[in-house]
């Protein structure tokens, strides 16, 4: 019988009963299951309930094979085609996740009215084992299939395609927390630590004092804002005592108030920095997607966890000539953004400022977003510079070609080694500084 036929056996038991995740003590999170009982092509569709970030987690299990979990990208209403070699599939998710979801053998019909465009889409498929294949038909839920396309391009742009382990591992600790760690060595000096978070997004707070708790250290907590919050800063201070609380103009966007902390002297009893920041891209939209995975993906490879700081620490006792660390899915140039790319339209600015502090000859180098642990004494040609809040345009929304811009590119560029750390790795990388003509 051909794999396609119409009386291939499928059931959607979305109202059965399941046992819970054994993780997951509540029952309410019972799972609900599509059963695939013959190899062929499908057609698979989930809505999902409302959700901030458009995936939705699906547990693969197949006979003879290890359970697999994916994330998958959904709108409101989203089809797939699902290509399977053999039968006896299953895809798990959680019922309190899904308002509803069905699945159908592929048919003539579908041909043109569901799968002429599908080749655009390709690029979103997503492997879930030998012969297993999913993938996103996008055109079908219309603007919405449309601007989620457009994020994912986005997200792809920058490495993080939705097959990837990049996106897939970053989505795993999004829903399902840090992975479990051995203890790691404790370094044998305990550096002084200054945290500077700058949040002009105070709703975000509680990301941040999530994964600072989970650290484990004595640090310094340098809060910026730009507008006066007494009930945020009532709580940074219940959790962090000793936290210093500021808040600037907002010209510079992080990079601004990061200079005037140094330009203060805040950071001169500290051996070590870390700069983090509330980093957002829009409302809404492709640019929401890929600013929402840029802050989650920086911070855990920075703060993710108590394993993850001591290894960036220990590398810093380790490696005396590192100067900077930080994750090394952002650090640029790189395959996805070559240097035309990673220096944008802040090549002449970033060489002029180079200059005024005698590097003219330093290397493109720096990781995108300003997120990174630094040696306070890397930053002193910069401090030289006595940039006041004043040099930074006001704030318009500008995307590229401003100061702060600039600095992105600088902060990397005045440091002579760079380590690069992601949640559960650490390696270091020295790049000798080329002339620039």
């Amino acid at each position: 019988m051909s794999p396609d036929a119409a009386d291939t056996r499928v059931t959607l038991p979305d109202v059965l009963s399941s046992e819970p995740r054994k993780s997951d003590a509540d029952p309410s999170s019972a799972v609900s299951e599509i059963h695939i009982h013959a190899p062929g092509r499908y057609i698979v569709e989930f809505r999902p309930t409302e959700r901030w970030m458009p995936f939705l987690r699906l547990d693969v299990r197949r006979p003879g094979h290890a359970d697999r979990t994916v994330y998958v990208p959904v709108t409101t209403r989203t089809s797939y085609l699902l290509t399977s070699s053999e039968g006896g599939l299953v895809l798990q998710f959680d019922r309190g996740d899904v308002v509803a979801a069905r699945v159908r053998p592929l048919t003539i019909g579908d041909i043109g009215a569901l799968l002429r465009r599908r080749r655009r889409h390709k690029r979103f498929q997503l492997p879930l084992g030998e012969g297993l294949v999913l993938q996103p038909l996008f055109h079908v839920s219309g603007s919405q299939g449309r601007e989620l396309a457009r994020a994912l391009g986005s997200l792809a742009g920058w490495g993080f395609g939705t097959a990837s382990d990049n996106l897939q591992k970053t989505l795993s600790r999004h829903f399902d927390g840090p992975p479990a760690e051995a203890p790691e060595r404790r370094p044998t000096v305990e550096p002084k630590i200054a945290v500077a978070l700058h949040l002009h997004y105070p709703d975000l707070w509680p990301e941040f004092e999530a994964l600072l708790e989970a650290t484990g250290r004595q640090f310094q907590l340098f809060l910026t804002l730009t507008q006066p919050d007494a009930a945020l800063a009532q709580r940074v201070q219940a959790r962090f005592p000793g936290a210093e609380i500021t808040v600037y103009e907002n010209r510079g966007r992080d990079v601004g108030p990061f200079i005037q902390l140094l330009r203060e002297g805040k950071f001169d009893p500290f051996d070590l920095i870390c700069k983090l920041h509330g980093k957002k891209s829009g409302q809404s939209g492709p640019r929401m997607v890929l600013g929402e995975i840029w802050r989650q993906v920086s911070a855990f490879d920075l703060i993710g966890s108590r394993g993850v700081v001591d290894r960036i620490i220990a590398e810093f006792e380790r490696s005396p000539e590192t100067q900077m660390i930080g994750s090394r899915r952002f650090r640029l140039p790189n395959e996805w953004k070559g240097e035309k790319a990673a220096w944008g339209e802040n090549r002449a600015m970033a060489l002029n400022l180079l200059e005024a502090m005698g590097m003219p000859g330093s290397r493109l180098d720096f990781f995108a977003g300003t997120m990174f642990w630094v040696r306070r004494g890397a930053l002193e040609p910069l401090r030289r510079l006595d940039l006041p809040l004043a040099a930074f345009p006001e704030e318009a929304g500008q995307q590229d070609g401003t100061l702060q811009h600039a600095l992105e590119r600088v902060l990397g560029m005045i440091c002579t080694k760079i380590g690069v750390a992601s949640d559960g790795d650490m390696t270091t990388d020295s790049r000798e500084a080329d002339p620039i003509g």
